[in-house]
């Protein structure tokens, strides 16, 4: 993926998490329909209609235009809830990921024995951060699973909010594939000054 292409896979699981929030909120009233506005943008037909689209792209394995992820990014960002959207976000984003999985990786991830399971899984989560994410994963020895990226969405977003989309979509990545247990700690983010973001597993938990 080049630097003016993002996976359609990001802006897809972000606006889906956006619906199922706003879904799940109560009914307001016509008078403080401004107020809740934003809060209701994952009811908009507008949004139904890009989380199709998204869907589509996602399937043929492609990709949108930068600007309008980071168009995205920054308009969640302004959500009170911003950091709910983009964690679950994430999550949905592991997800969608990993079901690109081949089927015999997805069988070895079953049937082999956990140390195993967990080197395979690494070497799938490592290819599925790279390809989806834009994200370079590897081991350290002292920090375990290290993953360093320069997103466009993170400094668009107040105090890089957006950095929890990556940190959930992360972690819900190795927990699937690869038996991790905790969060990713984001060390190093580019919405705090650094030239890059970086998250760490905190351990190298066997691998």
């Amino acid at each position: 993926m080049d630097a003016k292409h993002i996976n359609a896979i990001i802006p897809l699981a972000v606006l889906q998490a956006v619906r199922a929030i706003d879904q799940r909120g109560p009914e307001r009233s016509a008078e403080c329909q401004d107020e809740f506005t934003p809060k209701r943008l994952g009811m908009s037909p507008t949004v139904t209609a890009q989380i199709e689209r998204y869907r589509q792209l996602a399937l043929r394995r492609d990709a949108v235009e930068s600007d309008e992820v980071v168009q995205l990014f920054r308009l969640v960002g302004r959500r009170a809830d911003a950091g709910l959207a983009f964690s679950q976000g994430g999550r949905l984003a592991a997800r969608h990921a990993l079901q690109q999985l081949p089927g015999a990786v997805k069988l070895a991830h079953k049937v082999a024995p956990s140390g195993a399971k967990r080197r395979i899984g690494l070497r799938s989560a490592t290819r599925l951060t790279e390809r989806v994410f834009g994200a370079a994963m590897s081991l350290d020895p002292e920090q375990g699973v290290v993953v360093e990226a320069h997103p466009p969405t993170t400094v668009v977003t107040p105090a890089g909010v957006g950095c929890s989309f990556y940190s959930a979509a992360l972690a819900e990545m190795l927990r699937s594939v690869a038996d991790f247990e905790g969060a990713m700690l984001h060390d190093v983010c580019v919405a705090r000054g650094d030239d890059r973001c970086r998250w760490h597993s905190g351990t190298k938990q066997g691998w």
